[in-house]
């Protein structure tokens, strides 16, 4: 099996050797580049096409989110990992927007970046849990009693929505579901026709701003 390659976007040289060091520890991953700004890794995946780049925000010549437009733009076919210490919901917006399709903290393990990496590359999209829970808690806190934002969608679509905007794959959504992954394809195309986005990513923030996102359910120890 082919390893997942990954290109690195941090100005800070000690961040990225910590990231790649981190994900060297799994067989399946292999960093291919490194770059210092959004300029440069924009034009390192052009050159090396990655299956993912994994982004900083704040950089100087070129910012995270500019550069993770332009990447998505010049190279449809390689996915935006951002690792940011940012937890402001603004800024995870705006990366999603552009078409990033993970937002993961600085603070993250060696294991979760690894799975992030991992999930992303298989069409999943992800949000750090902290700032999942984050802004769960600021929707409830600030419109306990605010119906749901009316999308337009079925209720079979919305299903589909909000099991994409909780990271799952569309293979993971149609076994969820008991459909195929060609009809939710099909389901994903009529969402973001009807929502007027133009990627998934955009489709996952549209469903946190219109509530359909909700945290998964967590296992209670015994």
């Amino acid at each position: 099996m082919d390893k997942i390659t990954v290109l690195l976007v941090d100005d800070h040289a000690w961040v990225r050797g910590s990231v790649a060091q981190a994900l060297s520890l799994s067989d399946g991953i292999e960093v291919i580049g490194q770059a210092n700004n959004g300029e440069e890794g924009v034009a390192k995946t052009r050159e090396l096409k990655p299956d993912v780049v994994v982004m900083d925000l704040d950089m100087p010549v070129l910012g995270g989110v500019e550069a993770t437009r332009q990447i998505r733009e010049a190279a449809p076919d390689t996915q935006v990992l951002v690792l940011t210490v940012s937890e402001s919901e603004s800024d995870l917006f705006a990366a999603m927007a552009a078409g990033a399709r993970g937002y993961l903290l600085k603070n993250a393990g060696a294991d979760d970046l690894q799975a992030a990496v991992i999930h992303i590359s298989q069409g999943g999209v992800l949000v750090s849990p902290i700032m999942a829970t984050s802004m769960l808690s600021g929707f409830t806190e600030a419109e306990p009693k605010a119906p749901k934002l009316e999308t337009g969608l079925s209720a079979r679509e919305e299903e589909v929505l909000r099991s994409v905007a909780q990271g799952a794959s569309n293979k993971e959504v149609g076994a969820a579901l008991f459909i195929t992954e060609n009809t939710v394809k099909t389901h994903l195309r009529n969402i973001m026709e009807k929502l007027h986005v133009a990627n998934r990513s955009q489709a996952t923030a549209y469903a946190v701003r219109a509530g359909l996102y909700r945290e998964p359910d967590r296992p209670t120890s015994s």
